[in-house]
């Protein structure tokens, strides 16, 4: 290597942007709305001991700590070359461009960002994880610093679950 090519491994280094995950999660529901540091839910999930704003963010929406410890330390394998298949097939597109709308960068509505986001967040946050991912692995995963979701999205697509669920 000679001198010119270290200078430009370097300057690439130092100039390009990390991509960090995320570190504050927004929860929409109308116009209700509420903020928590991602740092706060990873404490929790650790220690089962929630924050004063954790608390009363739990309280509001009527979850119990060991539910609400259960959903995050919940983790789902997800090996990375299927679900990279997956996540890049027609399915796979209309699944994501479906949980866009309920998971997506703050103040940021372009579907396509919010798609590629999701599946950058999914696939990171299972490499990192020997190929198993939990909530806090994909926010921590996710390439933007605030998260959002639409509680009341989140919400009607339960209900959409539930009754196929009862279909079937």
């Amino acid at each position: 290597m000679n001198l010119k090519q270290i200078y430009l491994i370097l300057l690439i280094l130092f100039l390009i942007p990390n991509a960090q995950g995320a570190e504050k999660l927004f929860l929409y529901k109308g116009t209700f709305n509420r903020s928590i540091n991602i740092e706060e839910l990873n404490n929790f999930k650790v220690t089962r001991k929630p924050s004063t704003k954790l608390k009363n963010l739990m309280t509001i929406t009527n979850q119990k700590i060991d539910g609400f410890h259960k959903i995050l330390t919940y983790e789902l394998e997800v090996p990375l070359k299927s679900s990279s298949k997956l996540m890049n097939s027609k399915i796979g597109e209309v699944f994501l461009s479906r949980l866009s709308k309920i998971i997506y960068p703050n103040k940021i509505s372009n579907t396509e960002l919010s798609i590629k986001a999701l599946r950058s967040g999914i696939i990171l946050g299972s490499y990192e994880n020997d190929q198993k991912i939990s909530l806090i692995d994909f926010f921590l995963a996710y390439p933007n610093k605030n998260i959002a979701i639409d509680l009341n999205a989140l919400n009607k697509s339960l209900k959409k679950v539930e009754s196929l669920k009862d279909l079937i």
